[in-house]
Formats: C-alpha cells, sequence, structure tokens
C-alpha cells in the first residue's frame, strides 16, 4: 500500500510538473515551442502591415503573402508600435495571469475579419490595452502570443512583466528584428 502511495504521488508530482511547462504561472519562463517568437513576429509585428484599414486590397494582398486565411481574426500591430510591443514582456507592462502580460499603455493595432476563408472583411483599428503572452528565448523575454482583450485593464497592484524576468538581461531594440 504504501509503494501505491509513493508511486501514485510522483505520478502526481510529474504530471502537475508537465502543466506547469504547458502552462507557465508566470510570463518570461524559458520557451518551450522555440519558433513561437518568430511565429509572433509574422503573425503580429511586421514592416510591411498596411496603415490604412480602408485599403482593403492591401490587407488582402497581406493575408495573401502570410497565407494565414485559415484565421477569422487577425491581429496586427503598426510598426512604429514595436518598441512598446516588445517592453510588454518587460517594464511596459504587468502581470496578467499565467505566462500573460497586459501593457501599462493602450497600444493602437488592426483586427481583420476574414470571410469564408478567402477575402478580407473589414479592417478595423482599435487602440486599447494589449495582453501578450511572454516566454524567454536565449535569456530574453519575448512575445509569443497576442491574446484578446475584452476591456482588462492593468492592476497597478501586480509587479512589473520585468520582475519575472530577473534573471534574464535587456533586449537592444535593433538585436529584437536583427537590424
Amino acid at each position: 500500500m504504501l509503494s501505491f502511495m509513493v508511486i501514485l504521488t510522483v505520478a502526481l508530482h510529474t504530471c502537475l510538473s508537465e502543466l506547469d511547462i504547458l502552462h507557465p504561472s508566470q510570463p518570461c519562463t524559458e520557451a518551450k515551442n522555440k519558433n513561437a517568437y518568430d511565429t509572433f513576429l509574422r503573425q503580429h509585428l511586421r514592416k510591411d502591415i498596411p496603415t490604412d484599414p480602408h485599403k482593403l486590397r492591401e490587407w488582402q494582398k497581406l493575408i495573401n503573402k502570410i497565407n494565414t486565411w485559415d484565421r477569422p481574426i487577425q491581429s496586427f500591430f503598426p510598426f512604429r508600435e514595436a518598441r512598446s510591443v516588445m517592453a510588454v514582456c518587460s517594464s511596459g507592462g504587468k502581470m496578467y495571469e499565467g505566462n500573460l502580460c497586459i501593457s501599462k499603455k493602450p497600444l493602437t493595432f488592426f483586427t481583420v475579419h476574414i470571410k469564408n476563408r478567402k477575402q478580407v472583411k473589414n479592417v478595423k483599428a482599435e487602440k486599447k490595452h494589449v495582453i501578450l503572452g511572454c516566454d524567454t528565448f536565449e535569456k530574453k523575454c519575448r512575445p509569443i502570443h497576442f491574446e484578446a482583450n475584452k476591456n482588462a485593464t492593468p492592476d497597478n497592484k501586480k509587479p512589473d512583466c520585468s520582475k519575472a524576468m530577473a534573471n534574464t538581461s535587456f533586449i537592444p531594440f535593433e538585436e529584437l528584428f536583427q537590424i
């Protein structure tokens, strides 16, 4: 009976440890998916993002280029917001929940709605606090996921996301994009 309890305890501990790896309890933990940061940049923060939400043909070309027709709602940051987006995972963001950080200030982004997986239906320019998943890559905390935000705002009682990355280093802006 004692050996059964030991085995059960070890198995439960292993399962809970694995769950914590899949869904970290704080931002800036070591990334499990080593391509997540590059995927985030490709899908949300690019130099070629159109800046006019009314020019649907330009948005259509972008979605064709990156081939993300299977995503019915997509969000993109204008490149001028790059520094602020990256800062969400450090001093520009507050811990939200799990590995998510919320921006201290509202950021501008575009929300693109896709119709029937083949046409841009509409594009809406928005400005609100953004919620990003943040993981560590090579000792640098970077965004990996754009989370939908209904109307959440940062809780000033929570620590900055930079507190979660105490053992990581500052990321020079140029290095973020290999400029």
